[in-house]
């Protein structure tokens, strides 16, 4: 019986160093559940992200890589029409974690780069990515928001390169 007994407690030790290990920010991951692409985030993966092609052509870029990614799915989408008849798009994304199997959902805007310029100053064909993600379930995320919109930069990053 004592050994059922520390056997629970060192399962139990294990899971809260796994958890303790995913935390990054001990000061925001315990009280957020959202977080946000932002030009004047310390590191370069939570700003919004720049890629070369039109909206539809960085949408194609960002459901292909959705798309080969077992945990992550496309719930919806939609237009938002511009004033100069061009436009942007909104997906709403879905990324269910591993362990406990909770959905956080991830908002992504493609927006048109209008004052993108090539080398020699021509106009150049540019979307920047915004995205939001929110834990559906509650107060602190443990960082997988963040983490969720790292692996999504990355993700159309790489999807951007292997397109050149």
């Amino acid at each position: 019986m004592k050994m059922i007994g520390w056997t629970a407690l060192a399962i139990t030790i294990v899971i809260l160093a796994a958890i303790a290990w995913r935390v990054d920010d001990w000061g925001r991951d315990w009280t957020e559940n959202t977080a946000q692409l932002s030009a004047d985030a310390q590191n370069p993966w939570l700003r919004p992200q720049t890629l070369d092609g039109d909206v539809q052509e960085v949408e194609g870029k960002l459901r292909s890589w959705v798309d080969s990614k077992s945990d992550w799915q496309i719930e919806g989408d939609e237009t938002v029409p511009a004033a100069d008849g061009g436009g942007s798009r909104r997906l709403h994304l879905t990324r269910r974690t591993k362990l406990f199997r909770f959905v956080d959902d991830i908002h992504v805007t493609i927006v048109p780069d209008v004052g993108a310029t090539s080398g020699d100053g021509a106009p150049a064909n540019r979307c920047i990515v915004e995205a939001h993600s929110q834990s559906r379930l509650g107060k602190g995320d443990l960082g997988q928001n963040p983490r969720n919109l790292i692996e999504l930069a990355k993700g159309l990053a790489t999807a951007d390169q292997s397109a050149k």
